[in-house]
């Protein structure tokens, strides 16, 4: 028998527990939830009986929430939490950053605190690993919610009335993540080589997503005023060549816009656990990298021997954190190993581990680091591509092999 999801909702305003009630109860009935009216209550009520995911509201007297989500992350660190804010909170909630693992934003609809639910009880799950718990507990505050991050992800989310003069002011302030959004469009044909299109035209150009983990790898460099070609190490080129390649894939499959900035953001992000190990782990990262050159074994194998977890876990995890969409987070989860992955047909899912497959290929050492991993074919035959793969390979061949050659593992 499936175990029983437990959910607990925190608001003092007893006209909105009971519409989420009414509403919630009806929508998701294979969840256990319970509705509390104070963060005090809600307390006691964890300590009866710990909760998978725990969304408070802001704003309420006594205790709010993000010193609430403060005390359930120190006492409950396995649980998932969720702040509900109003764009007036922003300064507010600050303090409660490091302790929440996403922020929805008021006024919101039903669905999306489901999503934010379900992208919760993947992190839940992740977090139940203590490899993994133990990482991030390593991590400084600034790292797990990168600030910069934080203060696009807040102003995306709202896409009210102020979303506009709020992103150009934002731009204005961190022109080094206009620079590295006009590179991508660049190399995906989007604009022109000498285009000096602006951040707002971008955003609406390669999507939200891919915006997000764009500033994520921005702030991985240290969020630099500018970009020039030479800053292009070789880890972002690599993330800059997957996006390009599953955005391009995407494109030639005549998915729209939406989708295509999903599956890019997916392969933007697949190897941000990496660096986390590189900066968090840097001897048993460099030991895992010995490994599997020495012993000629896929990274996923040589990361579980000498660190425990392997970088798609971390990576995924990470994003369930900062709130990228639950197809987001399983494609990251999985891009090594699609096989395993819950969704056993996702062509979303095919096309990052797609763009990871080519790069490899078109990497410096292609036909060395290639031969360590075997081709998924059975997933990519439940996905019914076994005519397609090969036009796609040659199709990315084309267009990447030329550009400078990339490490790829």
């Amino acid at each position: 028998m499936t175990e029983r999801i437990s959910i607990i909702f925190v608001d003092d305003d007893p006209n909105v527990l009971n519409g989420l009630r009414r509403r919630m109860i009806t929508k998701r009935p294979n969840w256990t939830i319970a509705f509390c009216g104070s963060a005090k209550d809600a307390l006691d009520k964890l300590d009866q009986q710990p909760a998978d995911v725990v969304i408070s509201d802001m704003r309420m007297p006594v205790m709010d929430g993000a010193e609430f989500l403060r005390i359930v992350a120190k006492r409950f660190p396995q649980t998932s939490r969720i702040l509900l804010s109003g764009y007036a909170d922003e300064a507010a909630i600050q303090n409660g950053t490091a302790a929440t693992h996403h922020f929805l934003a008021k006024p919101c609809t039903d669905t999306d605190i489901i999503h934010a639910v379900e992208r919760g009880l993947i992190l839940q799950a992740y977090l139940r690993d203590p490899q993994l718990l133990d990482l991030l507990q390593c991590m400084p505050d600034d790292q797990i919610w990168p600030p910069v991050f934080h203060r696009l992800h807040l102003i995306l989310q709202f896409r009210g009335p102020h979303s506009h003069t709020e992103l150009a002011d934002f731009a204005n302030d961190h022109p080094g993540l206009t620079a590295l959004a006009r590179e991508l469009a660049r190399r995906e044909g989007l604009i022109a080589q000498n285009a000096s299109i602006d951040f707002i035209d971008l955003v609406d150009m390669l999507g939200f997503e891919s915006t997000k983990a764009l500033c994520i790898l921005w702030a991985e460099m240290g969020a630099p005023n500018g970009l020039a070609i030479n800053q292009i190490d070789v880890k972002l080129h690599r993330s800059l060549i997957l996006g390009q390649i599953a955005a391009d894939i995407a494109r030639q499959q005549n998915h729209p816009s939406e989708f295509i900035d999903y599956v890019r953001a997916a392969a933007l992000l697949c190897h941000i656990g990496e660096n986390i190990f590189a900066r968090i782990r840097p001897d048993l990262y460099a030991s895992s990298r010995e490994t599997a050159d020495r012993d000629t074994c896929d990274i996923v194998s040589a990361e579980i021997a000498e660190i425990g977890i392997a970088h798609p876990a971390v990576s995924a995890c990470l994003c369930a954190l900062w709130g990228f969409r639950h197809e987001i987070v399983e494609n990251i989860a999985f891009h090594h190993r699609p096989e395993s992955a819950p969704t056993h047909h996702s062509e979303s899912l095919l096309m990052v581990y797609a763009a990871q497959h080519f790069a490899r290929k078109i990497g410096t050492d292609g036909a060395g680091r290639a031969m360590k991993y075997d081709l998924a074919t059975g997933f990519i035959h439940k996905c019914q591509a076994e005519t397609i793969w090969p036009q796609w390979e040659q199709m990315c061949l084309e267009r990447h092999l030329p550009q400078e050659r990339i490490a790829a593992r």
